[in-house]
């Protein structure tokens, strides 16, 4: 990467890269007419955080941060990271969890939590780096398969 790297809010312009990037991180990819309402429905929203790590135009990844009220304190949830299987190991990640903890920080949350796919252990490597532990058991339930 010749230009620097920005990690910017996520645009509509921005989805039909987006969409190539899901295609690493979901089996079957998603279809653009899912991505445009999904990001019609929460990009404008005060608890959300849709970032994309630019350069030179391309999305290099992805990432979004949702802030979650518990009665005890607000906490960060993370869902999509992505980065480009051709631009791994670059920093792309590290700059955008950087900015994701920005984010929780302004929003005072006291914690972020992440879920990752079993086999993913690249990804795990990764989370720890960043300062994850795993000393919590996740669990996850899909709805649109009963």
């Amino acid at each position: 990467m010749s230009q620097e790297l920005q990690i910017q809010r996520m645009e509509q312009s921005d989805l039909v890269q987006i969409q190539r990037l899901y295609e690493e991180l979901l089996a079957g990819g998603i279809s653009m007419e899912v991505l445009e309402r999904q990001f019609a429905a929460v990009s404008n929203r005060e608890d959300y955080r849709l970032f994309v790590a630019k350069c030179g135009g391309l999305v290099w990844g992805t990432v979004i941060g949702i802030v979650c009220q518990a009665l005890d304190a607000p906490f960060l949830v993370i869902e999509n990271v992505v980065v480009d299987a051709a631009c791994r190991n670059q920093g792309i990640g590290r700059k955008m969890f950087a900015a994701l903890d920005e984010f929780a920080k302004e929003k005072g949350c006291e914690y972020a939590i992440l879920v990752s796919s079993g086999f993913r252990e690249g990804a795990h490597r990764f989370y720890e780096a960043m300062g994850y532990t795993e000393d919590v058991r996740g669990f996850r339930k899909y709805y649109l398969e009963e």
